[in-house]
């Protein structure tokens, strides 16, 4: 069975979108992939996914006749342009595909709804063309360096160094992993004795996205619930 961490939080780093947005995304395509297949296929959907995922299933107007369909519930579903909806239809069930394989296969799928099952390739541009988020600009990415000034980098990634008593840097470390359970996502970390350096990048993109900057404040609110605040450098 699908978990329901891990599907969502591999549909956010995918396309590059927050945990919240991901969530509504599973649960619309769900929604509306139980409505479209008939039973006892339907019933083979419920088992396989995450109750929390698929308890609002009747939301959904109504089964989907062809991929046109199936985007314009989902949609209609998390009020998002269809083209961006689009895009994280196919996240969902790329996602499912790989994580339950057996399931998508077996269903009975009308008209072209089978062509969704494709993987979102990124793309740029202000909201990127396909709904993942983009990189920043360079305005963008100098303002927020400029409101983040522990924070050094570029494009490709932000950093921050923090310099602790290593029992202290300890704590402070088990403290920002636990934002991977708050947001869905942390910063990779690099540990050497009482130093640590924080990265933080949309694996999708591979670059520096506005969902890195709001990461970098948690973490820099993070350090500060830590009482390690005045030691970072």
């Amino acid at each position: 069975m699908v978990q329901h961490r891990d599907l969502v939080t591999s549909v956010a780093e995918h396309i590059g979108v927050s945990v919240e947005d991901a969530r509504r995304a599973a649960e619309a395509t769900i929604a509306t992939l139980v409505r479209t297949v008939d039973e006892p296929q339907r019933q083979q959907v419920l088992d396989a996914v995450p109750a929390l995922l698929a308890e609002n299933a009747a939301a959904a107007p109504g089964p989907a006749w062809d991929e046109d369909d199936f985007v314009a519930e989902v949609s209609w579903l998390t009020g998002t342009a269809p083209e961006e909806a689009r895009a994280r239809v196919q996240a969902v069930l790329f996602i499912l595909s790989r994580q339950e394989p057996e399931l998508l296969g077996e269903l009975e799928l009308p008209g072209d709804i089978r062509d969704l099952i494709s993987d979102p390739a990124p793309g740029g541009g202000i909201t990127g063309p396909r709904g993942q988020t983009a990189r920043l600009t360079d305005d963008e990415l100098a303002a927020a360096l400029a409101n983040l000034p522990y924070w050094t980098g570029g494009h490709r990634a932000i950093r921050r160094t923090v310099q602790l008593p290593e029992d202290n840097l300890g704590r402070v470390l088990e403290r920002i992993e636990r934002l991977r359970d708050e947001m869905g996502r942390a910063p990779d970390v690099e540990r050497d004795g009482d130093t640590a350096t924080l990265t933080v990048y949309t694996r999708s993109v591979g670059a520096v996205t506005r969902l890195d900057v709001d990461l970098a404040r948690r973490v820099d609110a993070a350090l500060i619930e830590a009482g390690a605040g005045m030691y970072a450098p």
